[in-house]
């Protein structure tokens, strides 16, 4: 009996746990650039070798039953790519992470491409962490862009000196300037990132060292300026998920109740 009990038990806390994750993809639905987990079980005991081996007088290789959880995984498949209206918003498509630079001075890569720039014209997220590498737009820029390659081009205003030198009927609304170069980090294993919030990731042994390049080059993807990458949570296959869950935490609570029970009687007739 306690082997079944501790099975119903662990059936129980890890369906909690599945809720508790399809709760939190619910609610990052519509955050820019997250990415859906998922909880994988395993068991902990064959519960018919298990049975095997008591009817048999031999005790059971595990002391406990039941389920527990094998991991967690982060899908990484691409979300769709919404308009914003913003030109300093920039989105991913295909492989890659930008990176930022954190308080501490270590890096973080994220795909969620919404930017500003500081009061020096420094590209910074939106929580004031650095573009890496460095990107530094001229003062009052305007119709910015950004290329195949992930060079930024920007009109900035015209300097003194350059205003001298134009002729009487030469244009005076600006001049077309790269502006610098957005680089992308990929990994051979990004499974193997560690989620630290606001949909950013850092490096591990497992995820290996970043891989850098420029955007359409290696294997890396395009960058997009005026769009951003949507979560990529299917708000359908969560709730399927969660009907299944909570099913299967009734189902064990049913369970555990029906051996409370006849415990409860073994100990009536004792």
């Amino acid at each position: 009996m306690s082997l079944s009990i501790d099975a119903a038990i662990s059936g129980m806390v890890e369906q909690q746990r599945n809720i508790e994750l399809i709760a939190n993809n619910l609610a990052n639905v519509n955050s820019t650039g997250y990415k859906r987990v998922k909880i994988h079980f395993q068991d902990i005991l064959n519960t018919a070798t298990a049975f095997s081996s008591i009817a048999a007088g031999e005790a059971p290789s595990s002391s406990s039953a039941g389920v527990t959880t094998a991991g967690v995984t982060r899908d990484f498949t691409q979300g769709s790519l919404q308009p914003s209206g913003r030109e300093m918003d920039f989105a991913i498509s295909g492989d890659g992470f930008f990176r930022v630079k954190l308080d501490d001075g270590t890096f973080a890569y994220t795909r969620a491409g919404m930017f500003t720039v500081d009061g020096t014209g420094r590209v910074v997220t939106l929580s004031g962490e650095l573009l890496d590498p460095p990107l530094q737009l001229p003062p009052r820029f305007r119709g910015l862009s950004v290329d195949d390659t992930g060079e930024i081009m920007v009109t900035r205003d015209l300097t003194d000196e350059e205003l001298a030198a134009l002729g009487p009927f030469d244009p005076r609304d600006g001049k077309r300037v790269v502006a610098g170069q957005i680089q992308l980090y990929r990994f051979s294993n990004p499974q193997g990132l560690a989620a630290i919030g606001n949909s950013r990731y850092v490096a591990t042994e497992v995820s290996q060292e970043a891989i850098e390049g420029k955007p359409g080059e290696a294997g890396m993807g395009t960058v997009y300026s005026g769009w951003l990458e949507a979560s990529n949570v299917d708000i359908a296959t969560e709730m399927t998920g969660l009907v299944i869950a909570k099913r299967g935490y009734q189902l064990n609570m049913v369970a555990y109740k029906t051996i409370e029970e006849m415990l409860t009687k073994v100990n009536q007739v004792a």
